[in-house]
């Protein structure tokens, strides 16, 4: 008898950003993603699961040329993106298609959506919950009421992330310090002038990056080199080893939470 089981193939996309500010975290991305076919292909007796992965680059436009290839490659869902810019961008040409997604690192408020963004979802909490979370994480940290200034990028992700946590911080009685907010490109790489800005205001002993690694350990290096002192917090964007492969002193973060 000819017990020969033909599978079903099925192919899974994968919105990584091999490219941009998020890309050392790539690698682990990478890996994980191989891992869950390998598991998906253990688990299975009646079909053969693929990956097609391509750069998503932490923006919109680059992941929606992603996800159209995506499409083009016969993909039945896909897994990503990392950046909250890259799923929107990814979002309207998916959903167009009747392909879900599935991310696996957006965060952005707005992405709750389903009106806006049909077909995503997420296995990560978003922003508008990481906001009080961080306030009540900076509290406990002894920061006090006037002394917290905000440093975050102008993305989708760090613009999202900053505004729920000054509401947060808002929300529980208190006020930032005179450096107030501040927003920077996700390209920045000179951030002596924001440092400065910290320094000048004596008021501020406490600041919050709504940032990703590389930027993290720019900032950091340039509060160092301008005589900074205080506190540093920061969310899931500058988390992990990665930072101090950036960092030229590693006891730079001494003071980072």
């Amino acid at each position: 008898t000819d017990t020969t089981v033909t599978k079903t193939a099925v192919k899974i996309g994968f919105l990584n950003p091999l490219t941009g500010p998020l890309e050392p975290d790539a690698p682990g991305f990478t890996w994980a993603a191989n891992e869950a076919i390998t598991d998906l292909n253990a688990a299975s007796s009646t079909h053969t699961y693929e990956l097609v992965e391509v750069d998503s680059a932490c923006d919109g436009t680059p992941a929606a040329a992603g996800a159209q290839t995506l499409i083009d490659s016969g993909v039945v869902a896909v897994a990503g993106a990392a950046c909250s810019g890259a799923s929107m961008g990814a979002n309207a040409v998916l959903s167009a298609a009747g392909i879900p997604m599935i991310s696996y690192a957006s965060t952005n408020p707005g992405l709750s959506d389903a009106t806006a963004y049909p077909l995503f979802y997420r296995i990560v909490p978003s922003d508008a919950i990481q906001g009080p979370a961080g306030a009540d994480m900076m509290a406990d940290g002894g920061v006090t009421n006037g002394s917290l200034a905000i440093l975050h990028m102008t993305n989708d992700y760090g613009s999202g992330l900053a505004d729920s946590i000054k509401a947060a911080w808002e929300e529980d009685g208190h006020v930032l310090c005179g450096a107030g907010m501040q927003g920077y490109e996700d390209t920045a790489t000179d951030f002596s002038a924001l440092a400065q800005s910290i320094v000048d205001n004596t008021d501020c002993t406490a600041v919050y990056l709504s940032s990703y690694i590389t930027d993290a350990a720019l900032i950091l290096e340039a509060l160092a080199d301008a005589g900074y002192e205080g506190a540093v917090f920061g969310g899931d964007g500058p988390a992990g080893i990665g930072l101090y492969e950036k960092l030229t002193n590693n006891t730079t973060a001494t003071n980072v939470t």
